[in-house]
């Protein structure tokens, strides 16, 4: 095979997706020895060709999926300097340390825990956070206009969403969806959690 053929086969196409067969294999392999320069400017031809049709190509994020990125790495930041007044809002990725440092010393004692525990940390601009340590179960909610979402600091649970189940432990964030019966169920003693909800615009 001469070397405009071997170009219009389609074989180094197949080379830089690794979908070689043993025979393509084995005559890439001899005409990259017959002809190494010339193939060599091929693939970085092919490679860069690939490389601006992908990016032509490229789905764009959506404007809401934009904003919602916006607001969760604004929270993250927010985090390396938060304070019990300036708080962000839990994300997937929030630090569950720096949560735990934050209010340790809001914790209640062992031995005056009654059950279940809560403290409001902030309830403003449609925002409600609390810290919430129980060593209960949480019966079924099926909440309409808050979005609730928690991030668990201490202990392991199984929260349960329609009829999913969800491990969760330590740095695990829980989203809620609208209008899902949700339950959650204790694993450990107790489990301490930052409960969020956030007040769905009319």
């Amino acid at each position: 095979m001469d070397l405009a053929e071997f170009f219009k086969s389609g074989i180094l196409e197949l080379y830089l997706l690794g979908s070689l067969n043993l025979e393509e294999a084995a005559l890439m392999e001899q005409m990259c020895l017959k002809h190494p320069v010339e193939i060599s400017a091929e693939i970085k031809a092919l490679e860069y060709f690939f490389e601006q049709d992908a990016l032509q190509n490229a789905i764009k994020p959506s404007f809401a999926l934009d904003k919602k990125m916006e607001v969760v790495f604004a929270n993250l930041e927010l985090e390396h300097q938060m304070s019990i007044d300036r708080l962000p809002l839990i994300n997937p990725f929030s630090n569950p340390n720096a949560w735990l440092e934050l209010i340790s010393s809001y914790l209640p004692k062992e031995h005056k825990l009654t059950e279940r525990f809560g403290k409001i940390l902030r309830n403003t601009d449609g925002v409600m956070q609390m810290l919430v340590v129980s060593e209960t179960d949480i019966d079924e909610e099926v909440h309409e206009d808050l979005e609730e979402s928690f991030l668990i600091l201490k202990g392991t649970c199984t929260c349960t969403i329609g009829e999913t189940s969800f491990n969760m432990g330590p740095g695990d964030f829980m989203q809620i969806p609208l209008h899902e019966p949700h339950t959650v169920t204790l694993t450990s003693p107790s489990v301490t959690a930052i409960l969020q909800h956030v007040t769905v615009p009319v």
